[in-house]
Order: structure tokens, then sequence, then C-alpha cells
């Protein structure tokens, strides 16, 4: 159960962005590195895809399968580096990555299939059910049910990977778990979630998903939970942060870098 510190401040969405910001800036080459990794292991399934729209068999479902094995686990050495890099870790290299992949690909696997599953069942729930609401009230109460387990998966899928690479958690424990904090927090979750999905739309629009944009989501989940937690344990485990709640002072230039470039900080 989920305790409280009512000794700390609620979770700041500004914080969490402007970390986010600052974190993406910062180490601008670690975070187009590890998104490049993503980003070629998608490609096959990208290019499969495309080939089962044109002529669809069971043995390019099979590789279709087989290409998002090695999809799916790159968001976990994704996860890693973001938090390495969130908890400003100083030593982060090419093998937390790799030593990411191998410790949790079975978990991101799992995560990866839930976040596709899910939001197809329900989506495809909803156009079936709203071609029908006419016909029953009782279509309608469903229809509506399977709009709120989409608004509770995607506050809630704010905090999987974060979990998965933060705590030893189970899956089923980090489904329960990730959807206790998305509730105990729901303004500060949605209003992440909406800088989440402006985000990925910016960099889709503009191609930059295949560049940063996986690696930016996951530097804004990573922040987001870092904040969320500390509501809980009452720690902030961020240097930077830790230094100005030992008492240093904002200088005149402190003040003016955080208020026209609050991506940059010392």
């Amino acid at each position: 159960m989920l305790k409280e510190n009512n000794q700390v401040s609620k979770p700041s969405v500004g914080r969490a962005i402007k970390f986010t910001l600052g974190d993406t800036y910062h180490n601008v080459g670690k975070v187009i590195l590890s998104n490049l990794f993503w980003t070629a292991t998608l490609i096959p399934c990208l290019l499969v895809g495309l080939e089962i729209r044109k002529n669809f068999s069971p043995l390019l479902l099979l590789l279709l399968a087989g290409c998002f094995l090695l999809t799916s686990p790159a968001l976990a050495g994704i996860f890693v580096m973001s938090r390495k890099i969130a908890i400003k870790e100083h030593e982060i290299e090419l093998r937390d990555f790799l030593a990411g992949i191998k410790e949790h690909w079975k978990k991101s696997l799992v995560l990866s299939l839930i976040c596709v599953i899910i939001p197809l069942v329900a989506g495809s729930s909803l156009m079936f059910y709203g071609q029908l609401a006419r016909t029953s009230s009782l279509i309608v109460i469903l229809w509506i049910i399977n709009v709120w387990i989409l608004i509770f998966f995607f506050l809630a899928q704010v905090y999987f990977f974060p979990l998965m690479i933060g705590q030893k958690m189970g899956i089923s424990q980090i489904l329960r778990t990730s959807l206790l904090l998305a509730l105990n927090n729901v303004a500060f979750t949605f209003a992440i979630l909406l800088f989440e999905i402006a985000i990925l739309l910016l960099c889709s629009i503009t191609g930059v998903i295949f560049l940063a944009g996986v690696s930016m989501v996951a530097l804004l989940q990573s922040n987001a939970f870092i904040e969320v937690v500390k509501r809980y344990t009452g720690e902030e485990i961020r240097k930077e942060v830790k230094r100005e709640e030992e008492g240093q002072k904002k200088t005149l230039k402190d003040v003016l870098r955080d208020t026209f470039s609050p991506w940059k900080y010392d």
C-alpha cells in the first residue's frame, strides 16, 4: 500500500518537464545513440509490416513477431540509461544500455505486449460498441466501460517501465502499483501524459521519433516517476536538487537561466 509522506510537497509537473528538457539538452549524444538502437530494431518491423499489407501470410506474421522481440527489449536499455541520466549519474556508458537489455528484456517484452494488446482490444471494442450503441442501453454502458479502461491504461502506462527499472517487481505488481500511482496523482499524471502525447506527435510529424523521440519520452516518464516516488519516500535523489535543498541560494544568473532557458542547469 502506498503511504504518502506529508512532509514532502506534491510532485511538480513543471520540474519534471524542466529536468526532461535539461536531461535531453545535456545528454543529447546518449539520447540519440540509445534511440538509434531502438530505431534499428524497429526498421525490420516496419518493413515486414508493409509487406504484410501487400501480401499476408502466416510466415510473415511469425517474422513480424520475431522482429518485435528485438524491438521491445531495446526499450529496457533506453529506460535504464534514462533513469541514470534522470538521477544525474555521471558515468553512463553503452554497457548500461546492453546490461539493461540483458536484465530486463523479459519484463520489457511482456509490458510491450500489454501496451499493444490493451489499446488494440479496447479500441476495437469502442468501435464495435459504438456502432451498436443505439440498439441497447447495455451497449452504451459497455462502451463507457471501455473508455474508462483506456483512460486508466494510458495514465498507468506512464509508470510501467520506470517501475520495471527502479523496483524489483513482478509484472502483476508493476501493473497494480502503476495504476495506484496514477490514481493517487491523477492531475500530475494526466499533465505528464498530455506532454508525452505532444512529444510523440511532434516527433512523429517531424521524423525525430527515429532520432530522439522515444528516448525523450523515456526521460519524461523517468523524471515523472522520480517526482511521484519522492512523495512517498521523502527522498530527493537528483543531485542538483539536493544541493538546492541544502541551502544553496540562487543568484540572478540562476533565476534568468531558469526563466529563459529552463533546460539548462549546472
